[in-house]
């Protein structure tokens, strides 16, 4: 019995520049942009290319798929959103394909690999991209965090609605309120506290740094 070929996930005849297009507007909202050493760049598209003919997907040529498909999404390129924390501490993503926006020279970082330890200052988004009142939930690696903007200032709170489990990044915004979404619990932004007991969410430092909103997990 013959071996079905794989699903592609992107047209036939994909291009390095294809690729490159495709994950610029992505990557440049989570404060990344393509390494500027472009012959390395072009080398680990080259290899996402020939994996993509062998998977029907972009997955990164320096992780190992597992055979999962849900975990194997994690590995798929750009994968930045999954390990958010690690990459801002390496100021790159794994293999270096994307650093950090305000990195000079991308190749010093070739062969980082080791994270340090310590907190995060993680880029989650763009100001520009962020209305004011409202709020959105944001992957910081295994953290899903509900980031709000009210009168022009940002902050985050646990994702996780204490009655339910409801995703309070999907809810509604109220002053400096963030309202569940699935059973109308309010929680204060500024300090993460409601007036139910012991329900209380955590909160993160937020600042703004380069026109990108900078999470610190």
């Amino acid at each position: 019995m013959s071996t079905p070929a794989p699903r592609q996930r992107f047209h036939e005849g994909t291009t390095i520049e294809d690729l490159k297009a495709y994950m610029t507007p992505f990557v440049v909202q989570l404060g990344y942009v393509f390494n500027d050493d472009t012959e390395f760049v072009d080398e680990v598209l080259s290899s996402e290319l020939e994996i993509l003919d062998q998977t029907g997907d972009v997955y990164c040529p320096c992780r190992v798929r597992t055979g999962d498909p849900k975990e194997d999404l994690k590995v798929v390129c750009p994968c930045i959103p999954f390990y958010a924390d690690q990459f801002a501490k390496l100021r790159k993503c794994w293999c270096g394909l994307f650093v950090l926006h305000d990195v000079e020279d991308g190749s010093e970082l070739h062969g980082v690999i080791d994270v340090p330890e310590g907190p995060a200052d993680v880029p989650v988004a763009r100001v520009e991209s962020f209305p004011d009142g409202t709020v959105r939930t944001v992957r910081i690696g295994r953290r899903e965090v509900a980031l709000a903007r009210v009168e022009n200032d940002f902050y985050a709170l646990g994702n996780v609605c204490r009655h339910a489990f409801g995703p309070l990044g999907q809810g509604f915004v109220e002053g400096h309120t963030v309202i569940c979404p699935w059973h109308g619990w309010r929680y204060d932004v500024r300090d993460g506290t409601t007036d139910h007991p012991d329900a209380d969410v955590k909160t993160y430092p937020v600042t703004v740094r380069d026109g990108y909103v900078i999470v610190t997990v």
